[in-house]
């Protein structure tokens, strides 16, 4: 106990670490390389969303439907006539 309330505070010792292997030019090649994106890639990746055309083409269909619901529902109800006598 003598020497924990000697009023100094600990100080962290410098730390510098370099690398035994460690090559800065190709780690800043390698950087750029991932960092790279073609643009035609760019311009594909925006065109391809199948969930906006699914969604679409469900709305075109639901909107299909209730213009022509009349028709279908006659249509029904004749196939189920003839189908069930």
């Amino acid at each position: 106990m003598l020497g924990l309330n000697s009023g100094k505070m600990a100080r962290p010792r410098g730390y510098s670490y370099q690398p035994r292997f460690y090559d800065p030019d190709a780690e800043a090649r390698r950087k750029r390389q991932l960092q790279f994106v073609r643009p035609s890639e760019r311009r594909q990746r925006k065109t391809k969303q199948p969930q906006f055309i699914a969604v679409g083409l469900g709305l075109v269909l639901a909107f299909y439907f209730y213009a022509n619901i009349e028709t279908i529902v006659e249509r029904v109800t004749a196939f189920g006539g003839w189908f069930f006598g």
